[in-house]
Protein backbone atom coordinates (compact mmCIF):
# COMPACT_ATOMS: atom_id res chain seq x y z
CA UNK A 1 0.00 0.00 0.00
CA UNK A 2 1.37 3.41 -0.97
CA UNK A 3 1.14 6.09 1.74
CA UNK A 4 0.47 9.78 0.90
CA UNK A 5 3.89 10.73 2.23
CA UNK A 6 5.79 8.22 0.08
CA UNK A 7 7.49 9.26 -3.16
CA UNK A 8 8.28 6.32 -5.43
CA UNK A 9 10.77 6.71 -8.24
CA UNK A 10 12.28 3.21 -8.16
CA UNK A 11 11.19 -0.23 -7.15
CA UNK A 12 7.88 -0.74 -5.37
CA UNK A 13 8.18 -0.79 -1.59
CA UNK A 14 11.42 1.21 -1.49
CA UNK A 15 10.54 4.87 -2.12
CA UNK A 16 13.17 7.59 -2.20
CA UNK A 17 11.30 9.46 0.55
CA UNK A 18 8.82 8.02 3.03
CA UNK A 19 7.12 9.70 5.97
CA UNK A 20 6.35 6.25 7.35
CA UNK A 21 10.09 5.47 7.42
CA UNK A 22 10.78 8.70 9.32
CA UNK A 23 8.12 8.09 11.97
CA UNK A 24 9.11 4.45 12.36
CA UNK A 25 12.78 5.33 12.84
CA UNK A 26 12.40 8.54 14.83
CA UNK A 27 14.59 7.29 17.68
CA UNK A 28 17.40 6.30 15.31
CA UNK A 29 17.15 9.64 13.48
CA UNK A 30 17.34 11.62 16.73
CA UNK A 31 20.32 9.59 17.93
CA UNK A 32 22.11 10.09 14.59
CA UNK A 33 21.34 13.81 14.73
CA UNK A 34 22.81 14.16 18.22
CA UNK A 35 25.98 12.36 17.17
CA UNK A 36 26.28 14.40 13.97
CA UNK A 37 25.84 17.70 15.84
CA UNK A 38 28.28 16.65 18.56
CA UNK A 39 31.01 15.71 16.09
CA UNK A 40 30.47 18.96 14.21
CA UNK A 41 30.71 21.13 17.33
CA UNK A 42 33.79 19.30 18.60
CA UNK A 43 35.55 19.71 15.27
CA UNK A 44 34.74 23.42 14.86
CA UNK A 45 35.59 24.27 18.48
CA UNK A 46 38.91 22.42 18.18
CA UNK A 47 39.54 24.28 14.94
CA UNK A 48 38.85 27.62 16.67
CA UNK A 49 41.16 26.66 19.52
CA UNK A 50 44.03 26.42 17.03
CA UNK A 51 42.87 29.06 14.54
CA UNK A 52 42.93 31.99 16.99
CA UNK A 53 46.60 31.65 18.06
CA UNK A 54 47.60 30.74 14.50
CA UNK A 55 45.99 33.92 13.19
CA UNK A 56 47.65 35.95 15.96
CA UNK A 57 51.04 34.50 15.01
CA UNK A 58 50.40 35.05 11.31
CA UNK A 59 49.85 38.79 11.85
CA UNK A 60 53.29 39.27 13.39
CA UNK A 61 55.36 38.97 10.21
CA UNK A 62 54.62 38.66 6.50
CA UNK A 63 56.53 35.40 6.13
CA UNK A 64 54.68 33.92 9.11
CA UNK A 65 51.38 34.83 7.49
CA UNK A 66 52.37 33.03 4.31
CA UNK A 67 53.61 30.02 6.28
CA UNK A 68 50.45 29.67 8.37
CA UNK A 69 48.08 30.06 5.42
CA UNK A 70 50.10 27.59 3.33
CA UNK A 71 50.02 25.02 6.15
CA UNK A 72 46.24 25.39 6.44
CA UNK A 73 45.84 25.02 2.67
CA UNK A 74 48.07 21.94 2.64
CA UNK A 75 45.99 20.30 5.40
CA UNK A 76 42.80 21.06 3.48
CA UNK A 77 44.26 19.36 0.40
CA UNK A 78 44.63 16.00 2.20
CA UNK A 79 41.82 13.62 1.08
CA UNK A 80 39.32 13.30 3.92
CA UNK A 81 38.91 9.52 3.76
CA UNK A 82 42.67 8.96 3.68
CA UNK A 83 43.13 11.36 6.60
CA UNK A 84 40.52 9.56 8.71
CA UNK A 85 41.73 6.04 7.88
CA UNK A 86 45.33 7.05 8.70
CA UNK A 87 44.28 8.24 12.16
CA UNK A 88 42.45 4.98 12.86
CA UNK A 89 45.84 3.38 13.47
CA UNK A 90 46.61 6.03 16.11
CA UNK A 91 43.26 6.67 17.81
CA UNK A 92 41.54 3.45 16.73
CA UNK A 93 37.76 3.99 16.38
CA UNK A 94 37.41 6.92 18.78
CA UNK A 95 35.74 10.16 17.74
CA UNK A 96 39.17 11.78 17.41
CA UNK A 97 39.64 9.91 14.13
CA UNK A 98 36.93 12.20 12.70
CA UNK A 99 37.21 15.32 14.85
CA UNK A 100 40.93 15.97 14.21
CA UNK A 101 40.76 15.85 10.38
CA UNK A 102 37.62 17.99 10.31
CA UNK A 103 39.19 20.51 12.69
CA UNK A 104 42.22 20.63 10.40
CA UNK A 105 39.98 21.30 7.39
CA UNK A 106 38.20 24.13 9.21
CA UNK A 107 41.49 25.97 9.75
CA UNK A 108 41.71 27.19 6.17
CA UNK A 109 38.38 28.98 6.61
CA UNK A 110 38.73 30.12 10.22
CA UNK A 111 42.30 31.44 10.04
CA UNK A 112 41.67 33.41 6.87
CA UNK A 113 38.48 34.96 8.19
CA UNK A 114 40.06 35.89 11.50
CA UNK A 115 42.96 37.51 9.64
CA UNK A 116 40.58 39.32 7.31
CA UNK A 117 38.54 40.61 10.24
CA UNK A 118 41.62 41.87 12.07
CA UNK A 119 42.96 43.47 8.89
CA UNK A 120 39.79 45.55 8.54
CA UNK A 121 40.74 47.59 11.61
CA UNK A 122 42.05 51.05 10.76
CA UNK A 123 45.56 51.59 12.13
CA UNK A 124 44.63 55.15 13.13
CA UNK A 125 41.92 53.79 15.43
CA UNK A 126 44.45 51.53 17.16
CA UNK A 127 46.95 54.40 17.47
CA UNK A 128 44.25 56.62 18.97
CA UNK A 129 43.40 53.90 21.51
CA UNK A 130 47.07 53.60 22.49
CA UNK A 131 47.20 57.36 22.85
CA UNK A 132 44.34 57.12 25.34
CA UNK A 133 46.42 54.71 27.41
CA UNK A 134 44.73 51.42 26.50
CA UNK A 135 46.90 48.31 26.74
CA UNK A 136 47.23 45.85 23.87
CA UNK A 137 44.86 43.47 25.66
CA UNK A 138 42.16 46.14 26.08
CA UNK A 139 42.64 47.23 22.48
CA UNK A 140 42.06 43.65 21.37
CA UNK A 141 38.97 43.21 23.58
CA UNK A 142 37.33 46.59 23.05
CA UNK A 143 38.39 47.48 19.50
CA UNK A 144 39.90 44.69 17.42
CA UNK A 145 37.53 41.90 18.45
CA UNK A 146 34.23 43.82 18.07
CA UNK A 147 35.21 45.13 14.64
CA UNK A 148 36.38 41.70 13.50
CA UNK A 149 33.43 39.80 15.00
CA UNK A 150 31.12 39.85 11.90
CA UNK A 151 33.87 38.47 9.66
CA UNK A 152 34.88 35.87 12.24
CA UNK A 153 31.30 34.65 12.69
CA UNK A 154 30.92 34.51 8.91
CA UNK A 155 33.93 32.19 8.88
CA UNK A 156 32.42 30.07 11.65
CA UNK A 157 29.22 29.76 9.60
CA UNK A 158 31.16 28.49 6.61
CA UNK A 159 33.19 26.13 8.79
CA UNK A 160 30.10 24.69 10.47
CA UNK A 161 28.22 24.09 7.21
CA UNK A 162 31.21 22.45 5.52
CA UNK A 163 31.93 20.35 8.62
CA UNK A 164 28.33 19.09 8.77
CA UNK A 165 28.78 17.79 5.25
CA UNK A 166 32.21 16.27 5.92
CA UNK A 167 31.10 14.51 9.13
CA UNK A 168 29.29 12.09 6.81
CA UNK A 169 32.68 10.59 5.93
CA UNK A 170 33.02 9.53 9.58
CA UNK A 171 30.34 6.94 8.96
CA UNK A 172 32.93 4.96 7.02
CA UNK A 173 34.72 4.15 10.28
CA UNK A 174 31.53 3.65 12.30
CA UNK A 175 31.43 7.02 14.08
CA UNK A 176 27.66 7.28 13.87
CA UNK A 177 25.81 10.37 12.72
CA UNK A 178 24.08 10.59 9.37
CA UNK A 179 27.15 9.18 7.63
CA UNK A 180 26.84 5.72 9.15
CA UNK A 181 23.17 5.55 8.15
CA UNK A 182 24.01 6.72 4.62
CA UNK A 183 26.69 4.06 4.22
CA UNK A 184 24.33 1.40 5.59
CA UNK A 185 21.60 2.51 3.21
CA UNK A 186 24.01 2.37 0.30
CA UNK A 187 25.24 -1.11 1.27
CA UNK A 188 21.66 -2.38 1.65
CA UNK A 189 20.55 -0.63 -1.54
CA UNK A 190 17.85 1.12 0.51
CA UNK A 191 16.72 4.20 -1.37
CA UNK A 192 14.58 5.34 1.55
CA UNK A 193 17.34 5.22 4.15
CA UNK A 194 19.92 6.74 1.81
CA UNK A 195 17.81 9.67 0.69
CA UNK A 196 16.35 10.35 4.14
CA UNK A 197 19.75 10.96 5.71
CA UNK A 198 21.06 12.89 2.72
CA UNK A 199 18.11 15.26 3.03
CA UNK A 200 18.61 15.50 6.80
CA UNK A 201 22.26 16.45 6.25
CA UNK A 202 21.23 19.32 3.98
CA UNK A 203 18.49 20.44 6.38
CA UNK A 204 20.87 20.37 9.35
CA UNK A 205 23.35 22.56 7.46
CA UNK A 206 20.60 25.06 6.59
CA UNK A 207 19.32 25.18 10.17
CA UNK A 208 22.82 25.62 11.60
CA UNK A 209 23.55 28.45 9.17
CA UNK A 210 20.27 30.19 10.06
CA UNK A 211 20.97 29.88 13.81
CA UNK A 212 24.48 31.31 13.42
CA UNK A 213 23.11 34.14 11.31
CA UNK A 214 20.75 35.04 14.16
CA UNK A 215 23.66 34.84 16.62
CA UNK A 216 25.69 37.13 14.39
CA UNK A 217 22.91 39.71 14.37
CA UNK A 218 22.51 39.48 18.16
CA UNK A 219 26.20 39.97 18.97
CA UNK A 220 26.68 42.77 16.43
CA UNK A 221 23.68 45.09 16.96
CA UNK A 222 25.62 48.05 15.58
CA UNK A 223 25.71 46.38 12.16
CA UNK A 224 21.92 46.60 11.93
CA UNK A 225 22.16 50.33 12.48
CA UNK A 226 24.79 50.65 9.77
CA UNK A 227 22.67 48.72 7.24
CA UNK A 228 19.62 50.81 8.12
Amino acid sequence: MRLPGDFHFEKQGDPWLSWHYITSNAHTILSATRTHVTLTLEAVLLGLLFAIPMAAIARQRGWLRALVTNVCTALYAVPSLAFIVALVKVFHLSSLTVVIPLAAYSLVILVRNILTGLDEIDAEVVDAARGMGLSDLLIFIKIRLPIATPTIIAGIRLAVVSTIELVVIGGYVGQGGYGQQIFQGFAANSHTQLMTYLVLTVLLALVADAVLLVVQRLVTPWRRGVRA
